[in-house]
């Protein structure tokens, strides 16, 4: 239990962008696309579920997340599981020698997930909730390892615009190369 407990900390200090463990970190280990699709993948379900809890009892019975919520996260949930061990490195690579080990622990997948999808999703508000059902509507068609490499592509456009003014990327992907 202390080794979860451990494992929870951690995620929690990595998973919020302007926490004071996070901004005190001298040097930031950024994460490949791969690697950050495979995270967002295994984080998927979770993250959905969550949204479907925060959005549904907002939004009209018409909405998306209202009919189909529950199902778009079950089409990720074989993603999940096969992403798991390329996203358990990366979540280590991110949080460090110390961490990674604990990671291997068979509590560490289903851990990850129940810490670090409700502490994202905190950030989602009521107001949010028609944007993102549309998004996950318009989303809903396309395989999930190609929403996951969209989710990056953005997020990478973010940190990038983040670091050029001196903030810590919210999700450490590298910057995108040149091209």
């Amino acid at each position: 239990m202390k080794a979860l407990t451990r494992i929870g900390a951690l995620l929690a200090a990595l998973s919020v962008p302007v926490g004071a463990a996070a901004q005190t970190r001298a040097t930031t280990q950024c994460l490949s696309d791969r690697e950050g699709e495979s995270v967002l993948l295994y984080l998927a379900p979770d993250l959905l579920a969550q949204t479907n809890r925060i959005c549904a009892p907002v939004l009209p019975t018409s909405a998306y997340l209202r009919r189909a919520g529950a199902t778009l996260g079950q089409r990720y949930a074989a993603e999940s599981a096969q992403a798991w061990p390329a996203a358990r490195s990366a979540i280590g690579k991110i949080a460090g020698p110390d961490v990674a080990p604990l990671l291997d622990s068979a509590f560490a997948a289903p851990a990850v997930a129940s810490l670090v999808a409700p502490l994202i999703a905190a950030e989602i508000t009521a107001s949010d909730c028609p944007r993102l059902d549309r998004i996950l509507s318009l989303m809903a068609p396309l395989p999930p390892r190609n929403v996951a490499g969209l989710a990056v592509a953005f997020l990478q456009l973010a940190g990038d615009r983040d670091r050029k003014a001196g903030r810590r990327p919210a999700l450490p992907i590298c910057e995108a190369p040149a091209r």
